[in-house]
């Protein structure tokens, strides 16, 4: 598969790392959720998933073929 563009990510979810604190989650806890519905739609998880962290929030971010997978299409 052919990387991912800039303009092909979309958010999934987002926490306020205080929040995931609270909860005792980590943004490597949530990447490998969504590594793992990327390996059960047969795409290549680390292609597909990425973790941003900024202003104290964890953002996931999808490819638009994961978020497409996952709707459907």
């Amino acid at each position: 598969m052919p990387a991912v563009r800039d303009d092909e990510w979309t958010e999934a979810e987002s926490y306020p790392l205080e929040e995931m604190v609270k909860l005792g989650l980590t943004p490597q806890e949530l990447e490998v959720k969504w590594q793992n519905v990327a390996e059960d739609m047969a795409l290549i998880p680390e292609n597909n998933v990425r973790i941003v962290v900024r202003n104290g929030v964890c953002w996931v971010e999808v490819s638009t073929y994961l978020m497409e997978c996952m709707r459907g299409f």
